[in-house]
């Protein structure tokens, strides 16, 4: 009798023991459900055997001061950082602008900052120097002949001309012809000191006595 009851009990442990989990896959099989499920296979159990030729293969070893030559480099720069590569370098071009900002419905971006012009250089355009006073010159009454005393007054007005026009003038003690006579006549000796005739301007006017000569920039 206890012989059999030892056989019922070795079978019922035996059963209770059949899973591979124990007791927890056991209670889950009575439990049912989607926990109670044969485990799925894993991910690639049915593919064939990977093909060992298609394994590349092994990189070549580095020389042995490869590594240092690299140290070399970086440490000779001064800045760490090693020299660009010209193989690298080639073709490559910089854009020439940020890209536009992109347009989203709704989203309000701010503008870029556009990148101020380079500051104009402004030449100072030199000054002009101020007209001198005219230098008054005296005639004989009712002559155009020039006196010998100015001259030297007309040869100075030469020397500083520079760039300068001649304004010369005449009066005629009420005598237009007069006037104008006396005006070519300081024309005429400016014209002899070196002025060109085409930066003289003559006026002339019948009222007042002489004539004058003025510098004008």
């Amino acid at each position: 009798m206890a012989g059999r009851r030892l056989g019922a009990a070795s079978g019922i442990l035996t059963l209770f023991l059949a899973g591979c989990s124990g007791p927890v896959g056991l209670y889950h099989s009575i439990e049912g459900g989607a926990i109670a499920q044969h485990r799925q296979p894993p991910p690639g159990y049915n593919l064939p055997y990977p093909n060992l030729a298609d394994v590349p293969a092994a990189p070549k070893p580095e020389a042995p001061n490869a590594q240092a030559k690299i140290a070399a480099q970086v440490t000779n720069t001064g800045t760490g950082v090693s020299a660009p590569s010209p193989a690298a370098l080639a073709g490559l071009v910089l854009p020439g602008a940020p890209p536009p900002l992109p347009n989203i419905p709704g989203l309000d971006l701010p503008a870029t900052p556009s990148t101020p012009p380079p500051p104009k250089i402004v030449t100072p355009k030199p000054q002009t120097p101020p007209n001198p006073p005219p230098v008054s010159l005296a005639f004989n009454a009712g002559s155009a002949v020039l006196p010998f005393q100015n001259v030297a007054p007309l040869r100075t007005v030469a020397a500083k001309r520079g760039e300068a026009h001649v304004l010369v003038g005449g009066f005629g003690d009420g005598s237009l012809t007069l006037a104008l006579a006396r005006a070519r006549r300081l024309a005429d000796q400016l014209t002899a000191e070196g002025v060109p005739p085409r930066v003289i301007n003559l006026v002339a006017s019948r009222d007042g006595s002489g004539g004058f000569v003025q510098l004008v920039y």
